[in-house]
């Protein structure tokens, strides 16, 4: 079935009806932003998918520091190699800042929004330009791993920068509806200073979460009701639903959500004793939400141990036996 054509401000407004953040809209200005407290889990889960270990070592600086400072410090107080390529990674917050999302739309970020950004050093045999160009590839294929539909993201055309001749400028976007939204920006400052070539890549929390939303939500054709974000990056990796709310299942429910997150796999349960919702209920909730996959449990469990795993993307669902967790649930969210 073809998605829907839908425009950048159907998308804005299905996501602030999300569970997951809030604002308003005035004029061309998104204010007012609140994550809800799975949003800040997204958000949490997309801070770490940013300092997940990669093929360029990183080392973690301080952002009034300047490269060269930083640079300093780690090799004063660290036994890392120093020995380029590798990257600085800083953090800034505390500061109000507006940032765009597409060519329209503004976002206002308070004091408690995070701006991440990495300085790399290129290695010495290789130029500015040179490494500028493969890291760009990396960023777009970090983005793309993480999405929905990875076919809307692209790198844009070189540019120069009002303020510094010397920086050569590239961002990471994507296309959504009628628009095209920078999620990040890499900055190559070539040709003098101590190290003599610099690239920075940075990358505005907020705008990502909401960038990963707009992905998600242009996926689904029902918008909202059905929030198809990445397993990897999803607050919650499994749910667990129940048919019935009896003692025992209440037991066996708790026992796997602690079999789960020993595995490091975030659950979220819906099994309440005054839960009175049925099983296609409770579904909806965990779709609403994200959550890839959620284990149905019946009365029958309880006797041959066999459950139904449902995949969220394909509403189909798998029968498993309790001895396969965790194991079967984490290779098909960590390693596929």
């Amino acid at each position: 079935m073809a998605r829907p054509v839908r425009t950048f401000l159907e998308l804005l407004q299905a996501c602030q009806r999300t569970n997951f953040v809030g604002f308003t809209i005035h004029e061309t200005i998104l204010r007012d932003v609140r994550l809800t407290h799975v949003g800040a889990i997204l958000r949490e889960n997309l801070r770490a998918e940013w300092y997940r270990p990669g093929s360029i070592p990183i080392l973690h600086g301080k952002h009034e520091l300047g490269v060269q400072q930083n640079l300093d410090v780690i090799r004063k107080n660290s036994t890392a190699t120093t020995r380029p390529p590798f990257g600085i990674a800083t953090e800034a917050t505390g500061r109000s800042r507006c940032v765009d999302v597409g060519a329209q739309y503004k976002l206002e970020v308070g004091d408690d929004g995070t701006e991440l950004c990495t300085s790399y050093l290129p290695p010495p045999s290789t130029t500015g330009n040179q490494f500028l160009y493969q890291l760009q590839r990396q960023r777009k294929i970090w983005w793309m791993r993480l999405a929905a539909d990875p076919g809307r993201f692209f790198i844009s055309d070189q540019r120069r920068t009002d303020a510094d001749e010397r920086a050569t400028v590239v961002s990471i976007g994507a296309r959504f509806g009628d628009t095209e939204v920078e999620l990040e920006r890499l900055e190559l400052v070539d040709g003098c200073g101590d190290p003599e070539s610099v690239v920075h890549v940075r990358h505005d929390l907020e705008r990502a979460v909401i960038g990963v939303l707009l992905d998600a939500l242009d996926c689904t054709p029902s918008l909202e009701r059905c929030v198809k974000i990445h397993r990897k990056i999803a607050p919650y990796k499994c749910g667990i639903v129940s048919a019935s709310c009896t003692k025992d299942l209440l037991e066996l429910s708790d026992h796997l959500a602690g079999v789960l997150r020993a595995a490091n796999l975030s659950v979220r349960e819906l099994v309440q004793k005054d839960d009175q919702s049925n099983v296609n209920q409770q579904l909806e909730q965990l779709d609403r939400i994200g959550v890839p996959y959620a284990l149905l449990l019946h009365d029958q469990t309880l006797q041959t141990g066999l459950m139904q795993l449902r995949s969220r993307d394909t509403t189909l669902a798998e029968t498993i036996h309790i001895t396969d967790l965790p194991d079967y649930l984490v290779k098909i969210i960590k390693h596929a």
